[in-house]
């Protein structure tokens, strides 16, 4: 991609049969082994004696009679069944013996009320004479709208088991069938209406994703959504387990979708994905108890990301991995600008990749070795980062200080540090112009394959918000910075026309490799982006409401646990629920942290708006995972860089090695108190403010406006540039009457004050 104790929900074995199943000697499963024809589940609508559990709009009716007969509702309607015809599949003497619960000859089950809770017992033999006892409990969880179910599964001998069900949630059986609005499986699909493990996303094998590795579940939350509702699975992640997911159902018949977690589990190794039978069987240990705690969680919701907001109560967001102090980490960037292959004299790579990516000039890489001479406390290092710093951005023409880069996250900051702001200004009205022309004439931005690949030929449209919102949130970027009021109108009118995606999928940014079909964290991270920007441009309400769902489809992506046992797991980021161009690489359980870094600036710059979010530790966490996938200090090659992909498992970094300046655009953020760059845009007024540092408590009444400028540059001047002005103003500098000329600027014809100013500064001005 170029660029263990239980606190309440979830999955645990129990610690006897998590020692047994270690050490369990796996027998291989026959060649050529099947499944059975599936009994198909039943719902126990007219079943007498019925029993019931309720949380908020959530409820789940049981059967008197039967393991699994029950029904879920959710805010009044049918919404899933369980299966009450299970088999169980185990090896003896080298044959694969099923075995179908519900037709046991000596069988015993009862269900019974007892508080809040249903409380079901089954026992039952299978036909070599082992005994079987299942206890189960469903109760109201401590959240609202969540039923916790608890279900303990012991056998009398030693049984090599090859399929073994431990919970199976049937939604849309018997009522609203395969269709439906949303699903998610976290880590692995984010669907609207179409059909799970499909080929629109990644080709052969790869794409069966039924029964994946389990490495690549990000959290462990499955959804369906339809009809204004939602109802979705939550366990605790555990190695001798598997989740099994298929939408619509292919794999039981149900006539709906399927959630489940079944034994035994699923590595990447024991099992081909997708297949309901292992490659070798797990051992169940002789009265050995196989606990499963699981949570249903369910309500109304027009999408899926309500139930991501609910997993998120339930569980929380992991603690943030250990972070290296600033200096540690500023030795590690410093080294990555100055020791490492990345630069060329005066000259900077994007990433070091066999000459793929050649030096060029780069002004946001003179940027950020500044800010790294002034936060080291060792001189000699800063003298080094100053020295090239002034080399590399003496290579960008004036022309081009304003987006000339090697990072992923731009910020207009080379001309607030460096100067020639107006030829800036003009810069960026050029590059408005040039990104209105790429519209249609109907306001959409629709792709179009241009030599290589038809990236949109397993897509149902050539549009997608992630193909549209780069250029969306760059115009609006750009227009802002210019002041031209005209290009500003038609960023916004841009942005409108997203509305067409509204409560849709995130997909399609990566459309130089991926196709345009594909669930992408950068489409999350752009859709957040620009609807922040117009919010801060507007004061209007529901873009920010639009950012908020947008950093919530982001969520998926992102590890909140460690799937591995290496330092690098939790908040670690993938980047897109697909494959390259179909195939290879398969990226799903292999993280991109570029990818998660433009999502975690993105919600950096989203947390002053909705404080209420989780958005600065998510950030954060993805930050502290950036710097720990870089490349260490002591590698003379790579040193500070940032792997293009990391293996988990292996706890290895793959290349091209990219420059430092997508992970220090972040790490600023999350190290320092002012930030590199801010902008404000005051909402009565319009006017608008950029800076090399922090606008302190903007203000304004009336015919006035009023600011602090903290900024992390130095003893040498910096630049503020303020646009949207009717006329000349009045300006007080530190509370004293200043003329708007020289050292600063005022550009009358575009109502445009630049201030030249150093350190730390008051500023009033009378409009």
């Amino acid at each position: 991609m170029r660029i263990g104790s239980w606190s309440g929900t979830g999955l645990v074995v129990a610690w006897s049969a998590l020692c047994s199943l270690a050490s369990a000697e796996p027998l291989s499963i026959p060649s050529g082994a099947t499944t059975p024809q599936w009994s198909k589940p039943f719902a126990p609508v007219a079943a007498p004696n019925l029993v019931s559990v309720r949380s908020q709009e959530l409820e789940l009716i049981h059967a008197a009679n039967e393991l699994g007969c029950f029904l879920v509702r959710v805010a009044g309607k049918d919404y899933a069944i369980g299966q009450n015809r299970p088999f169980i599949a185990y090896l003896t003497d080298g044959t694969l013996r099923w075995f179908e619960v519900a037709a046991a000859a000596d069988k015993k089950v009862t269900v019974t009320a007892q508080g809040s809770a249903i409380v079901l017992h089954w026992q039952g033999t299978d036909p070599d004479g082992a005994h079987w006892q299942v206890q189960q409990q469903f109760r109201a969880g401590t959240l609202a709208g969540t039923i916790d179910v608890e279900s303990e599964m012991t056998v009398d001998q030693d049984r090599q088991v090859a399929f073994l069900p431990i919970l199976m949630i049937f939604p849309g059986a018997g009522s609203f069938g395969v269709k439906k609005g949303q699903a998610l499986f976290a880590g692995l699909e984010y669907l609207a209406n179409e059909p799970s493990s499909s080929e629109a996303d990644v080709i052969g094998r790869a794409s069966k994703r039924q029964v994946p590795d389990n490495l690549k579940i990000t959290f462990p939350l499955m959804v369906i959504q339809d009809d204004d509702r939602y109802l979705g699975l939550v366990w605790q992640m555990r190695p001798h387990f598997s989740a099994l997911f298929d939408s619509p159902d292919r794999l039981f018949g149900s006539g709906g979708h399927v959630m489940g977690l079944i034994f035994p589990g699923s590595n990447g190794k024991d099992r081909e994905e997708g297949n309901l039978l292992p490659r070798s069987a797990g051992t169940l240990s002789a009265r050995a108890p196989l606990v499963l705690r699981a949570t249903l969680l369910g309500g109304s919701g027009k999408t899926i990301v309500p139930a991501i907001q609910q997993y998120v109560r339930l569980r929380g967001m992991p603690p943030l991995p250990v972070a290296p102090n600033l200096q540690q980490y500023v030795s590690l960037a410093a080294g990555g600008w100055l020791d490492s292959k990345i630069r060329q004299g005066p000259l900077v790579r994007h990433a070091i990749a066999e000459g793929n990516f050649p030096a060029g000039p780069a002004a946001d890489a003179a940027v950020w070795m500044n800010w790294l001479a002034e936060k080291t406390q060792r001189p000699e290092v800063a003298s080094r980062l100053r020295q090239a710093a002034e080399q590399v951005i003496g290579a960008v023409s004036v022309q081009d200080l304003y987006g000339s880069g090697v990072g992923h996250i731009r910020y207009p900051l080379a001309p607030l540090v460096f100067g020639h702001v107006p030829e800036s200004i003009e810069r960026a009205a050029g590059i408005a112009r040039g990104l209105i022309a790429r519209f249609d004439a109907d306001g959409a931005l629709r792709y179009r394959p241009s030599g290589g690949p038809d990236f949109a030929k397993t897509h149902f449209t050539n549009e997608a918000s992630g193909f549209v919102s780069r250029a969306v949130e760059d115009l609006l970027q750009v227009a802002a910075y210019s002041g031209d009021r005209e290009l500003i109108s038609v960023a916004l009118q841009r942005l409108d026309a997203m509305d067409k995606f509204r409560n849709d999928v995130p997909r399609g940014a990566q459309t130089w490799e991926c196709p345009l079909h594909t669930p992408d964290i950068l489409a999350s991270a752009q859709m957040v982006r620009a609807y922040t920007l117009g919010y801060e441009l507007t004061a209007n309400p529901a873009y920010l409401e639009q950012a908020r769902y947008w950093a919530w489809t982001g969520v998926p992506f992102v590890y909140l646990l460690n799937p591995s046992s290496g330092v690098v797991g939790s908040y670690s980021t993938i980047a897109v629920f697909g494959a390259t161009q179909w195939q290879a690489p398969v990226w799903m359980g292999l993280p991109v942290q570029w990818c998660g870094l433009v999502y975690a600036d993105a919600l950096y710059r989203l947390v002053r708006h909705d404080s209420k979010g989780p958005w600065k530790k998510l950030a954060d966490g993805i930050t502290i995972s950036g710097i720990d996938q870089s490349w260490p200090g002591n590698d003379a090659q790579f040193q500070g860089l940032l792997p293009d992909s990391f293996v988990l498992r292996a706890q290895h970094r793959n290349g091209p090695a990219i420059n430092p300046a997508t992970v220090q655009a972040c790490a600023a953020r999350f190290f320092d108190s002012i930030p590199t760059f801010d902008f404000h845009c005051f909402p009565k007024s319009g006017v608008r403010l950029y800076a090399p540092g922090e606008i302190d408590k903007p203000a304004e009444k009336q015919d006035r406006i009023s600011f602090r400028l903290k900024t992390w540059v130095n003893g040498v001047p910096y630049y503020v540039l303020v646009n949207g002005l009717p006329r000349k103003p009045q300006l007080k500098i530190d509370g004293k009457a200043t003329d708007c000329s020289a050292p600063h600027e005022f550009l009358e014809k575009q109502g445009q004050l630049i201030l030249k100013l150093v350190g730390n500064s008051q500023i009033d001005i009378v409009l």
